[in-house]
């Protein structure tokens, strides 16, 4: 059973802080509940190998808070067993993981306590595929891009969803895109608009996507506001024009057609489906042509 001690901050080892995303801003509000209500939980904690050191399993950032409170104590959770058994543990909480941090310690396990993925996949009760894409995660970015995520410069959500697929595409694209994010930031909103638009964009359009992506969703906004400025002016009328051409496009390309999809031979069943889908539409066409000329008496 893990005994509870107030030890020492100077004595702990902060071995996992590299697992840790930094965010000051959180810190500070943790310094701030804890001069006025104290450390209202114990971080966790496994002996070291000599003591008095204690090596910091859990709880950096209640660590961080108190050092800028000028506290030398730390209230502490001591784990009786292994360094691996006290990170399963923490892993295993029902907590919401960032995937950085939660990839991270699953790195640990793997690849410095030798843990293999099915063996940590059992003891998590997760599948073997689960915390091999977790791992892979990492693998997958620069090491200048993992140090972005780890201080807070790029979010988890960027790297994870933007940043590892582009990487896998174009890992100098995926770089510049990074430096520009370390300077300005994007919404979560803004960049997977911003990763949309790259996906559809030709070669050339990309390369200047990547080194100027705020000027690009600048210019995509304002394109945006220019057609619903339009679309506002127009009014019914002018979306009824565009969409009876849009219509009448589609029927030239159907015209067009019409030889591949009906010829001799075919069989009775196909061309009766294709008959029928056009009787169809053709009575809606009736209805059409019979409202306008009635309505435009």
């Amino acid at each position: 059973m893990s005994l509870l001690e107030a030890i020492e901050i100077a004595h702990l080892n902060l071995r996992y802080a590299h697992t840790r995303i930094r965010n000051v801003k959180a810190a500070v509000r943790m310094a701030e509940a804890i001069e006025r209500f104290g450390q209202t939980s114990p971080v966790l904690v496994v002996p070291g190998e000599a003591p008095p050191e204690y090596i910091l399993i859990d709880g950096y950032l209640r660590v961080e808070a108190l050092k800028r409170c000028s506290q030398d104590m730390v209230h502490a959770q001591i784990w009786p067993d292994k360094e691996a058994g006290a990170l399963i543990h923490v892993l295993a909480q029902g907590r919401s993981w960032d995937i950085f941090e939660q990839a991270a310690l699953l790195k640990e396990l793997y690849v410095h306590h030798e843990l293999t993925q099915a063996q940590i996949a059992r003891l998590l009760g997760k599948d073997k595929s689960w915390v091999s894409r977790r791992i892979s995660f990492l693998a997958l970015l620069p090491d200048e891009i993992l140090a972005a995520v780890r201080d807070g410069s790029i979010s988890s959500w960027s790297a994870h969803r933007v940043l590892v697929p582009l990487a896998r595409a174009n890992g100098e694209h995926a770089a510049k895109l990074a430096d520009n994010l370390k300077k300005e930031s994007l919404s979560t909103r803004d960049l997977a608009l911003f990763f949309d638009h790259y996906k559809k964009a030709n070669r050339s359009t990309r390369q200047n996507m990547v080194d100027q992506p705020h000027l690009f969703l600048k210019a995509l906004e304002t394109t945006t506001s220019k057609k619903q400025a339009k679309v506002l002016s127009d009014g019914p009328e002018g979306r009824w024009v565009q969409e009876i051409k849009t219509a009448g496009s589609i029927l030239t390309r159907l015209i067009n057609q019409v030889p591949v999809v009906l010829y001799a031979g075919q069989s009775q069943i196909e061309q009766s489906l294709l008959l029928t889908a056009f009787d169809k539409t053709w009575q809606i066409m009736t209805t059409l042509e019979k409202t306008v000329r009635g309505a435009s008496q």
